[in-house]
């Protein structure tokens, strides 16, 4: 299972190149792919920030109509708070959401796709750049 950011699906609605040409490989490799809540919340705030509201909105609902959505739960609570704390006390904080993002893939045991590197600062979170 491989977590798409909000990176990778803002580069995709976008048409990039080399986004699309991932989740190509991905589809032939039969990798599950998903997103998580929180992403969900940034494209959503993407969208209102957006010059063109209501057509943005139109894509992103058909786009998470195709996604399975992974959600906060008791282990991404858990692992939410000991990455974060970590984070900050080693001064590499890489921000609430993204830390938010980074526990609920690493509860549900999936790799995360973005061109963020900070994500590399998570300990035991396999990310895939593109």
């Amino acid at each position: 299972m491989i977590v798409l950011d909000t990176s990778f699906i803002v580069d995709l609605l976008r048409g990039r190149e080399r986004a699309q040409e991932m989740l190509f490989r991905l589809e032939e490799e039969g990798e599950s792919v998903c997103t998580t809540s929180i992403n969900v919340l940034e494209l959503y705030r993407g969208a209102f920030l957006s010059k063109r509201v209501d057509e943005n909105l139109i894509i992103l609902i058909e786009l998470l109509d195709k996604l399975l959505v992974l959600d906060l739960n008791e282990d991404a609570y858990e692992i939410f708070g000991a990455v974060s704390a970590l984070l900050r006390a080693g001064g590499v904080p890489v921000g609430d959401m993204d830390e938010a993002i980074a526990a609920i893939a690493l509860a549900y045991g999936a790799a995360i796709v973005s061109r963020d590197q900070h994500f590399q600062r998570v300990p035991g979170l396999k990310v895939v750049g593109y």
